[in-house]
């Protein structure tokens, strides 16, 4: 198995010269960004940010979706309120990306019929259909935008946004290309 593999390789070539960075690790994290993002195999937030252990908290699922509070999904919130409250980060980023198959789901609920749990799971961001079925690029980046306004709905992250100590953010990840799409609102964006 691959990942078996992986794990001899990380022990033998990775793990000895970066031992004081675990070490140092062991007592304790300090990351900077929650980083919010699809369980999409082909999307590594720490290879994208090229960030190193430590440096992001992650949460992913599927379509990157952050659940409004009080609506039972306790793994993303509980995490949430860890990440703003417990190690105070600065940062938090909704990270979707191109081909995204749980918005592409949205967009033809039906095709989902056969598995009742991702219907529901992304039928949680069904409001971005109204007005008009928006292309599958347009939903991407407007599910991105319908989680950050979810976010705001956290009373303690919105807090923490009107006092300047967190900052949200919205990208989309094109895999195929390297870029990120940076969204600064609905109808402007910038692209690195």
């Amino acid at each position: 198995m691959k990942v078996v593999e992986g794990v001899s390789q990380f022990k033998e070539n990775v793990y000895p010269h970066m031992e004081g960075e675990f070490q140092a690790l062991a007592g304790g994290q300090a990351p900077e960004t929650l980083f919010i993002t699809c369980s999409d195999s082909r999307i590594d937030p720490a290879l994208i940010t090229q960030s190193n252990p430590g440096e992001i908290f992650v949460i992913r699922n599927a379509g990157n979706l952050v659940p409004k509070p009080g609506t039972g999904e306790l793994a993303v919130e509980a995490t949430i309120q860890y990440a703003v409250q417990v190690l105070q980060v600065k940062h938090v980023v909704v990270c979707g990306h191109s081909h995204c198959g749980a918005v592409k789901g949205l967009l033809d609920l039906e095709s989902l019929n056969t598995l009742p749990a991702v219907k529901d799971w992304v039928s949680k961001s069904k409001s971005i259909l109204e007005g008009g079925t928006p292309s599958v690029d347009e939903a991407i980046q407007k599910n991105v935008m319908l989680q950050l306004d979810n976010l705001m709905e956290y009373p303690y992250v919105a807090e923490a946004v009107q006092s300047n100590s967190l900052q949200l953010h919205g990208w989309v990840y094109v895999f195929e290309s390297g870029k990120v799409e940076f969204l600064t609102d609905s109808a402007n964006k910038e692209t690195t």
